[in-house]
């Protein structure tokens, strides 16, 4: 499974790697701020961190799609 898509100024893809979902975040000039593997049970820090790097709304959107991506 992947799924890319634009939220706000960003570019995002959530992937599915041996079951296990690996967020890619781009910004609009095509350059790679964030990539890491959502584990079983996020913590905060993971959302964190997504949070700071684009804002509440990309993140609220991207944690929406990677739940929905789980099930």
């Amino acid at each position: 499974m992947n799924t890319m898509f634009e939220s706000g100024q960003f570019f995002v893809r959530i992937q599915n790697k041996s079951g296990r979902l690996k967020i890619t975040i781009w910004n609009n000039r095509g350059d790679k701020i964030f990539s890491d593997i959502l584990g079983p049970d996020p913590a905060v820090q993971f959302w964190n961190a997504v949070e700071n790097l684009t804002d509440s709304a990309v993140a609220a959107e991207i944690r929406a799609k990677a739940n929905a991506a789980r099930t």
